[in-house]
């Protein structure tokens, strides 16, 4: 004997298969592509944001170069670099300058020697090895004169030693004769070195 179910069950089940079938679809096919949609929606939202940020700054671009051209204009009319084109040139200003500042202070030059040009970073450091004599005050005033001037230079190595020994029995002197040696550096314009 076969009894037949009702016919309910047939149609629940029924509808409970199409049910699955509609779930395995959306599951399997209509859901990536929307995550797929939803990516691309997104990385369509950042290109516009960052094409606006382009445009924003090529509208601004002008007057950024106005700016970054005064600045470069104050900065290399400052005077705080030396002025010579390349390290030898530059090397010889600093001779000029020590030559300069020592016979107008009573001293008596003894040697300049140009020292290897090193590189700083972005910039060139030029120095020149100086000796002279001097008494003190004569040697402060010098080498203020070359540190506190434009362009900027730096003293570097400074050694002081009296000329004359001092023996048993002789006055002190409290302004003897020195001999001064010091390496006086300043640096070139990075735009310079090219």
């Amino acid at each position: 004997m076969s009894r037949s179910l009702p016919s309910w069950v047939g149609r629940t089940a029924a509808v409970a298969l199409l049910l699955g079938v509609f779930g395995l679809a959306y599951l399997y096919v209509i859901s990536p592509v929307l995550d797929a949609y939803q990516g691309t929606d997104e990385e369509i939202a950042e290109a516009r944001d960052m094409l606006e940020r382009y445009e924003t700054l090529a509208h601004n671009s002008a007057a950024y170069q106005s700016r970054l051209d005064k600045l470069n204009s104050q900065h290399s009319g400052t005077g705080v670099y030396l002025s010579g084109t390349t390290d030898a040139l530059a090397a010889a200003e600093l001779q000029n300058r020590v030559k300069g500042a020592v016979s107008a202070h009573a001293g008596r030059l003894r040697s300049i020697q140009n020292l290897p040009a090193k590189s700083d970073g972005d910039f060139l450091r030029v120095a020149v090895r100086v000796q002279f004599e001097a008494n003190m005050a004569s040697l402060h005033r010098i080498l203020y004169g070359l540190e506190a001037a434009k362009p900027y230079l730096f003293v570097d190595n400074l050694d002081m030693r009296n000329r004359r020994a001092r023996r048993r029995n002789t006055p002190v002197d409290f302004d003897p004769p020195l001999t001064i040696r010091f390496d006086l550096s300043g640096y070139l314009r990075p735009e310079a070195i090219q």
